[in-house]
């Protein structure tokens, strides 16, 4: 990977399979938080299961109902089933593409953002800076944990997402039930 040098979009292939080798598939469990930057609605708490092996995951949503799940290439919402890839279905949880975030849609699609700038901080963490490609001044952060492959945190243009925490599950180990979620006492604080 290439540190503290001005990418340009041919960078983004290679850039993509390094942050894809930092990950094993294995079965990974996630809880955070998320929030609108706009202060409009309070922060909400999720969590998420994603299977890389098998190309599944579960999301559950602080105050819904409805368990979000993606199995045997179909997405099931509230809104009912739908085929798609392992690739896109992250689209109606954006939290759950943080687990694979080589996938998430900020790798240069048209007119949307590119990398373009990769930094160390501290020992393991890694902190992505994307542009958008027709207003470079508007840019999105993704920090990603090189010992594990995920990113723990999303700085987007509307919204800021915090895995608080993070676990690999055992093979044999029974999907968790919806959780419950604690009341929020305050936001999570952020060390590197």
């Amino acid at each position: 990977m290439r540190f503290d040098t001005v990418l340009t979009q041919a960078d983004v292939p290679t850039l993509r399979i390094e942050v894809a080798a930092l990950r094993l598939p294995e079965r990974r469990l996630a809880r955070g938080v998320s929030m609108q930057r706009d202060g409009r609605e309070r922060p909400w708490q999720f969590q998420a299961v994603v299977d890389e092996r098998d190309e599944n995951w579960t999301f559950d949503r602080e105050g819904h109902t409805h368990r979000d799940r993606y199995e045997e290439g179909v997405l099931h919402t509230v809104d009912g089933p739908s085929e798609v890839s392992f690739a896109r279905s992250g689209t109606v949880a954006s939290p759950v593409r943080l687990l694979t975030p080589e996938l998430l849609l900020l790798w240069g699609s048209p007119a949307s953002y590119s990398p373009m700038l990769v930094q160390r901080i501290n020992e393991h963490w890694l902190l992505f800076t994307f542009e958008h490609d027709l207003d470079p001044a508007q840019r999105t952060t993704l920090v990603i944990d090189e010992r594990d492959g995920v990113a723990h945190r999303s700085y987007g243009v509307d919204q800021i997402t915090v895995i608080t925490e993070l676990r690999f599950m055992e093979d044999d180990e029974p999907m968790p039930p919806r959780p419950r979620f604690p009341r929020l006492q305050e936001w999570p604080r952020l060390e590197y």
